[in-house]
């Protein structure tokens, strides 16, 4: 259903669906402070703008506001609820919601520890690839060195 004026539908309800729709790991309701706390966005913003007080966030907000819920930014540019279904639904709003994660929370941190994280990520596909073809694990990498 387009908004009555024609036009994008608000952001509030943008948000009220993402919340609907996105869930938590633990398999409920994300809530305003776990958007905060992940995100850096103050809970009063966020409350403003799940109420329609903020009808026009600023971008790194709605960039946040994304990478939180793994969906493109494009999302925010949809005319319907429907649009946001089909968004949220289907297999063309970029990487799994798993990869936005992994991004997203590594961009909080240091740069060793993202070095870090890479060589884990680097095990785990050496590790795969030998399970795959019955063989033995690779050892674990050193962590807090630099990259081989």
């Amino acid at each position: 259903m387009v908004n009555e004026t024609g036009g994008y539908l608000t952001f509030a309800e943008q948000l009220r669906i993402l919340f609907e729709v996105r869930q938590h790991p633990e398999r409920r309701t994300y809530t305003l402070l776990d958007v905060s706390q992940e995100t850096g966005i103050a809970l009063a913003t966020l409350s403003q703008m799940r109420t329609g007080k903020i009808r026009n966030p600023q971008l790194n907000t709605v960039r946040e506001i994304a990478r939180f819920f793994a969906v493109p930014l494009r999302y925010f540019e949809t005319i319907s609820a429907e649009e946001c279904y089909a968004i949220l639904a289907g297999g063309d709003e970029g990487p799994a919601p798993a990869l936005n994660e992994i991004a997203f929370r590594a961009t909080h941190l240091s740069p060793q520890a993202q070095q870090d994280i890479l060589r884990i990520i680097k095990w785990v596909q050496v590790a795969e690839q030998n399970l795959g073809e019955g063989e033995q694990l690779p050892p674990l990498p050193g962590l807090g060195q630099g990259m081989d």
